[in-house]
């Protein structure tokens, strides 16, 4: 009964119906096969099509529609989805038929208008968490409704930005907001892995075609076919939970073209739960896909030595460590450190020396006679330099502003 929550948004048919007994069942049903629709009726419980019937008046049993409900003893033509298999029988006797739907825990059946584009296929967007990560197109043996494998159906794969669904993803990306709430479940985050399959309904005046949810599945999606998705789905958990995902290191190549580290140093307010910056292993990731091993090294003094000799057989390195204090960090024995590298043929990204003299504040005065820079600027490393000439400057009129080299965060 999904289908009878969601009918008002886009992706819903506002013809939908549920019923929960026999009472309900015989008081709605011949009253919807009355309107002359060819009606579908969804059991609940069951998968692959299984009590999922496809009904109408058999021919020349129009005459048994009085007072706008068919009566008990018209012929239906049915057809089960779950083999296509086809039957006639009575409404009296299909309704008692379908009690078995009702008994029960969970007993409901779900009516709706049939769909006649059933036989072009559905299409299923298959979710982790909010975000759609492919779209299937089942498409049905000849002749038949079903859309399951067992039955012969054909299933075709798409990105979920392919232009031949553009309007049924922006109508249903527009519905996910709204989707939890129409279901009775307000501020309930959605399914972690779910599906949504959607049935082609009438074109639009300008061609396009439209689309309507035939089913919702969350408790049984697995991804034992797309184990890459894995990680997607760890990381959509994470989301769910409030965190935020950990990048873990990949493989490093086999024969990598060379070799670039990306140092650090353990603790700092940077740091992620896993000891790193947010930004480390995705570095360390990029040029292990690229083709050069990379991972990351942490210095201490009482391992300078060690380090210093690994770093040597390296080509070059990237250094993330934010100006502070690290337990059991020298800043300057790290600086000769990274200096020496550059001196021995390193490529440093940055050197020791780039960082001093790029993130000293006096930078602005060096380039004060570039396009990028302020031509006013000054710079001064005493008292006697400040009491000279700030005054001077403040004398022209110019509101006036003066930086620290040390200390960030303004």
């Amino acid at each position: 009964d999904a289908l009878v929550k969601i009918k008002e948004l886009e992706c819903g048919l506002s013809c939908t119906a549920a019923y929960y007994d026999m009472k309900e069942l015989a008081a709605g049903f011949p009253k919807t096969l009355a309107t002359g629709d060819i009606r579908v009726l969804k059991q609940n419980r069951g998968s692959q099509g299984e009590g999922i019937w496809v009904c109408k008046l058999a021919a020349g049993q129009e005459t048994k529609i009085k007072n706008g409900i068919v009566e008990n003893d018209a012929l239906l033509d049915l057809q089960e989805a779950v083999d296509n298999h086809k039957e006639q029988m009575k409404l009296g006797d299909f309704m008692k038929f379908c009690k078995q739907y009702l008994d029960g825990p969970g007993g409901q059946l779900v009516d709706q208008k049939f769909l006649p584009r059933i036989v072009e296929g559905e299409v299923r967007v298959f979710m982790i968490g909010d975000t759609p990560i492919e779209l299937i197109h089942k498409k049905p043996a000849a002749g038949g409704i079903s859309a399951t494998m067992g039955s012969g159906a054909k299933y075709v794969k798409y990105a979920p930005n392919d232009a031949k669904f553009t309007l049924l993803m922006s109508k249903f990306k527009a519905d996910l907001p709204k989707l939890m709430a129409a279901l009775d479940l307000k501020g309930k985050p959605l399914p972690l892995v779910w599906t949504a399959d959607f049935i082609l309904g009438p074109k639009t005046a300008d061609g396009q075609d439209t689309y309507f949810v035939g089913e919702f599945n969350c408790s049984c999606v697995g991804i034992t076919k797309q184990l890459s998705r894995a990680m997607e789905v760890g990381m959509a958990a994470v989301k769910t939970c409030g965190g935020k995902p950990l990048a873990i290191l990949k493989e490093q190549p086999k024969e990598p073209f060379g070799r670039i580290p990306v140092i650090g140093c353990a603790g700092g307010v940077d740091k992620e739960k896993d000891g790193h910056r947010l930004d480390t292993i995705p570095i360390c990731n990029a040029l292990i896909e690229l083709g050069w091993e990379s991972q990351p090294i942490y210095y201490t003094d009482a391992k300078e030595a060690a380090i210093r000799k690994e770093l040597m057989a390296c080509d070059g390195y990237i250094c993330r460590v934010n100006p502070g204090k690290y337990e059991g960090v020298t800043q300057s024995k790290l600086d000769k450190l990274l200096n020496d590298l550059v001196a021995a043929g390193k490529v440093g990204m940055s050197s020791a020396e780039a960082m001093q003299k790029m993130g000293a504040k006096d930078a602005l005065v060096k380039i004060a006679g570039l396009e990028c820079g302020l031509s006013c600027t000054a710079a001064y490393y005493d008292m006697k330099e400040l009491t000279a000439n700030f005054p001077k400057t403040m004398a022209k009129g110019d509101i006036r502003v003066l930086k620290q080299n040390r200390g960030s965060q303004g």
